[in-house]
């Protein structure tokens, strides 16, 4: 049985249980999270790898990662998350306090999650200890003008406020991980960007600094004897 949630958790339940999200199914979703797969697989390959998505949600990033994995184990702590979920390995779980023995994939991914808990290193620690060998992080980048527009007005999102590049960065090394890409890029949003827009924003999927999202690729080195 999971513990009762904090406040922090229970204020972040509340908001995404009346959040409107896009099914992870839909062509805009599916225009936001592919280009940041390519990204990643450029430096990580995914092709062949076990896959923990550490935050999953309703499956935006899930469901393209089953295309491309392995396997995928989608965790959260929402039950309604997990419900509209389409993919089937599904694990409800606290995400700072991940039920899963050390090592046990390949690649541990997360995507704006760190950015609604009360202490992201303890994430990122604990996707370092569960991943073999890649830790990725996919987080708004402030630097951008919407970005840091929505922080300021939505309370639950105001975290996001310290996001940038230095920031994803700092986490990944305090573990001992090293950075092999680190980019801003994207103007697609999974919830908010009219589908009408999409053909039009597709030009900037490539890195730029005002990027909507960040994406932060690090590798775990063997240990030396």
């Amino acid at each position: 049985m999971l513990p009762p949630p904090s406040g922090n958790y229970r204020n972040q339940s509340a908001y995404f249980a009346k959040a409107k999200y896009r099914e992870s199914s839909d062509p805009v979703v599916a225009a936001y999270a592919q280009p940041k797969l390519d990204f990643i697989e450029a430096v990580a390959p995914l092709t062949g790898a076990s896959v923990v998505d550490i935050g999953c949600g309703n499956g935006v990033f899930t469901l393209y990662l089953q295309e491309r994995a392995r396997s995928v184990v989608g965790l959260d702590f929402s039950t309604q998350m997990l419900a509209e979920n389409p993919c089937r390995s599904l694990v409800q779980a606290d995400v700072a306090a991940l039920p899963v023995a050390s090592g046990s994939f390949d690649v541990a991914f997360e995507a704006n999650v760190l950015h609604h808990v009360d202490d992201p290193r303890q994430v990122v620690s604990e996707m370092a200890r569960v991943a073999r060998r890649w830790v990725i992080l996919v987080e708004p980048n402030r630097n951008n003008p919407v970005m840091f527009a929505f922080g300021l007005l939505v309370k639950e999102e105001r975290a996001l406020l310290r996001s940038n590049v230095a920031h994803l960065r700092t986490l990944v090394e305090d573990q001992g991980l090293v950075v092999r890409l680190s980019i801003s890029t994207g103007m697609i949003s999974q919830n908010n960007t009219p589908a009408a827009l999409v053909p039009l924003l597709r030009r900037f999927d490539r890195p730029s600094p005002l990027g909507e999202y960040l994406i932060t690729v690090a590798e775990k080195l063997p240990q030396r004897a």
